[in-house]
């Protein structure tokens, strides 16, 4: 399935579950948008690592894609760290560990922008990322006492 269509039965999900949010708790949909944009960051993560397997890159591009790479390794462990901390209703390190996951993100926008070696694709999700990213720190934030 194409990165559109996921992106979209993601955003189909949240607005569903915000639909029928009667019947789901709050730390649940904190949940759904900590697992979407985790699910994000890994899909992302593979796709970095299949485009450095790709013979006769472009220097530029393929130093842009090694810093990504370990930018959304380190998203992805933040983004499972913050699903955990969110599990045992620890707030506070839920909002550290999806600040650092935007961290990570940010930097990969900068490598982007900031290189002649850029991928539109990579862009287009390390945008995407960002916005799940700030998406449940506000979920956060509202749940947080």
């Amino acid at each position: 399935m194409k990165m559109a269509g996921r992106i979209f039965l993601l955003f189909l999900s949240v607005y569903v579950t915000v639909a029928i949010a009667a019947t789901a708790t709050a730390p649940k949909l904190g949940v759904i948008a900590l697992s979407i944009a985790s699910s994000n960051a890994s899909d992302t993560s593979f796709y970095i690592k299949a485009k450095l397997k790709q013979k006769n890159l472009e220097p530029a591009l393929e130093d842009t894609l090694d810093d990504c790479s370990k930018n959304y390794l380190d998203a992805v462990a933040q983004l499972d760290d913050s699903l955990a901390a969110l599990m045992q209703n620890s707030f506070i390190d839920v909002d550290i560990w999806l600040n650092t996951a935007i961290s990570d993100g940010e930097a990969c926008e900068t490598a982007l922008n900031d290189r002649a070696g850029n991928d539109a694709e990579l862009a287009r999700r390390n945008t995407n990322l960002l916005k799940l990213c700030k998406d449940a720190l506000l979920i956060n934030t509202i749940l947080t006492p």
